[in-house]
Order: structure tokens, then C-alpha cells, then sequence
């Protein structure tokens, strides 16, 4: 059966065999000798049904419940579990300092981001005891949205470059509601990682690599892989390989939740940004995690896409959002 068309950033991509195709799966039954193979060989190793699926769909609901509080979620006329998209957001009236470090800390979203099997897998395939980052990336990826075309590498490098990114679905995420992707081969392209892969996001003001997934597999070579995720899945990948995200076209309305964290080895540097307490990693204005691409923005230009301006009182200050906060005033609102 054909594949339906896909969107990234509001572009269809080219739905051909030699331009997009399914992300190569691994499971626990792999032989282990295998992964460290395919990492090198592929960039990236998909884990099918690799967590306890109870342990995430318990994060998914804590994360859920707490986005619903503000009325991001709609836990009125649906299930909190399905994450359909309420029309009645007070996100910005409230003190999004707590929100985000609340949605990051929870016990639940604890457990299946730190599994013992997850991190026990991983100091096997590094040779040692693992250190996850202290900063956690969870994702409600709210119908329209989509995350812009990078490498993690200038984000998360400045300690060691041995650094792996592990991408969570929190529930399952089918390609249309905006499932990961990524640039096959990408990570072995030596231009790109002498260049864009290794810049500091931060010290050289980089946006998002491109806003055009064709374009840029045109220059790159490669056909864009994904695949249709479900709670329990992992994918790992290093710093270097191309993705970003699909758009979330949900026909429900459904929000997509996942999580971004990283893993290294306990006895490298650590990158300063997102470790040791750290309240703002990239420095500056008071700034929150909360994504979301911004109204008229695909280039994540000063991190807008994923960071929201906020007061004092930690009230969302920043223009007009997919969000669906009003441009003027949110952050003064109740005194």
C-alpha cells in the first residue's frame, strides 16, 4: 500500500523508496555484539518494545494530568490519555518555572527515563557507568507543531562528544501525529560534522540547520526514515545524525508526548548547560523549555521554537505561539 504523504515544517516530503523509507529495527533478542555495528553503520538503533510499557504510559499519564491542570489537554471531553488538544489553554497565567521543572522531575517520567534496563544497556555499549544528563527534554508536541531539522552535537557536546541522545515516545506516536525522523547515512558526512556538528549552539547563535527537509536531503544525499512508534520503543543515536521531527497532523487533535535525554560516561566532562542545577542553560533572559514552534518562525532563531520568554513570576511574555497565547501582556496579567 502506498505511503500517504508526509509533512515537515509544512513541506511534503517525497514519498518514493529512494527518498523515504522505515527506520531499521533492533530488539532485546539482537545479539549484543550487533548494536555497537549498527550505531557506527546506521547512526542510530531503534529499540522495539524495549521498556516496560506500564512504566510509560504511567509517565505518560503524570505528564499528561499536569498539562491538563492548565488546560493544555483536554481531560473534560476526553480521556487524559489520549492528549487531544484543548481549545481553552491557560499556560500563560501561570508560573511556568514551576510547570516545566514539575513535568521534568516526576517520579514516574523518572523511572522510565533512568530504567535499569535502559542504563544498564547503555554501559554496555559504552565500556562503563553511565551519567544521564541532569536535564530532562519532554515534548508536548501540540497538533501543527513539528521540531526543526539539527544534529544534537552543537548542543550538548561541550563536555565529550561521546554523548548519546535517546528518543522516548510517551504513548504511541504514528508518523502523521509527528514521529521522529532522520537523514539516513547523515551521521558520515564529513563536511557537515567539520562544520554545523561541530559549532557551539550557543557561542555561534545557530538556528536550526534547515526549514526545508528536501532541500536539504538534495545537498545531503540520504532518504529521510521513520516509523510508526509505540510506548515501549527507544532510538538511540549519537550526535551527529540528522533528524528532526514530522509534523503532528493528527486528525483527532492529538498531542504527541516523547522525551529527548542524554546518556554518557560517568567519568567524562560534563557539558555545563544541563548539568549541575543549572536554571538556564542558555544563559541570559529568564527562559523555560516549553515547545512549541513560533507564530511565522521555522528557524529556531535564539531558541524561540523550543525556549518561551517568561517574567520573574515565570508568566509566558513571548509573542504569539502555536501555543495560542495572545501577543501582548500575558506575563503581567493578575498583578
Amino acid at each position: 500500500m502506498e505511503q500517504p504523504t508526509l509533512t515537515a515544517g509544512g513541506v511534503p516530503l517525497v514519498m518514493r523508496a529512494d527518498r523515504f523509507g522505515l527506520l531499521r529495527e533492533s530488539s532485546a533478542a539482537t545479539e549484543r555484539g550487533e548494536f555497537g555495528i549498527r550505531l557506527r553503520d546506521d547512526g542510530y538503533v531503534l529499540l522495539r518494545d524495549f521498556l516496560d510499557v506500564d512504566a510509560v504510559l504511567a509517565a505518560r499519564r503524570e505528564i499528561l494530568t499536569k498539562f491538563a491542570i492548565v488546560d493544555e489537554v483536554d481531560a473534560i471531553g476526553h480521556d487524559v490519555m489520549e492528549g487531544i488538544r484543548s481549545r481553552h489553554s491557560v499556560i500563560g497565567t501561570v508560573n511556568l518555572f514551576a510547570l516545566t521543572e514539575s513535568v521534568r522531575s516526576g517520579l514516574a517520567y523518572e523511572m522510565v527515563v533512568e530504567a535499569p534496563a535502559l542504563i544498564d544497556f547503555l554501559k554496555a555499549l559504552l565500556g562503563g557507568p553511565i551519567r544521564p544528563f541532569d536535564f530532562r527534554w519532554p515534548r508536548l508536541m501540540r497538533p501543527g507543531d513539528y521540531t526543526g531539522i539539527h544534529c544534537d552535537g552543537p548542543y550538548i557536546t561541550r563536555g565529550t562528544r561521546n554523548v548519546w541522545s535517546a528518543w522516548i515516545p510517551l504513548g504511541d506516536v504514528p508518523m502523521e501525529e509527528g514521529a521522529l525522523m532522520v537523514l539516513e547515512q547523515s551521521h558520515r558526512n564529513e563536511d557537515l560534522r567539520s562544520s554545523y556538528g561541530s559549532s557551539d549552539a550557543d557561542r555561534h547563535k545557530l538556528g536550526w540547520l534547515s526549514d526545508d527537509p528536501v532541500d536539504l536531503q538534495e545537498s545531503l544525499g540520504g532518504r529521510w526514515l521513520s516509523a510508526d512508534f509505540r510506548a515501549g520503543d527507544v532510538l538511540l543515536f549519537g550526535p551527529d545524525l540528522v533528524h528532526g521531527s514530522l509534523d503532528n497532523n493528527s486528525p483527532k487533535g492529538r498531542c504527541r508526548l516523547s522525551s529527548d535525554t542524554r546518556y554518557q560516561l560517568a567519568a567524562d566532562a560534563v557539558d555545563e548547560r544541563w548539568n549541575n542545577g543549572n536554571a538556564n542553560p542558555h544563559g541570559g533572559r529568564p527562559r523555560v523549555f516549553l515547545p512549541g514552534v513560533a507564530s511565522g518562525s521555522h528557524n529556531n532563531r535564539d531558541f524561540q521554537d523550543e525556549w518561551k520568554d517568561v517574567d520573574q513570576r515565570g508568566r509566558l511574555l513571548a509573542p504569539e505561539t502555536s501555543l495560542g497565547v495572545p501577543t501582548a501582556g500575558v506575563g503581567s496579567m493578575g498583578g
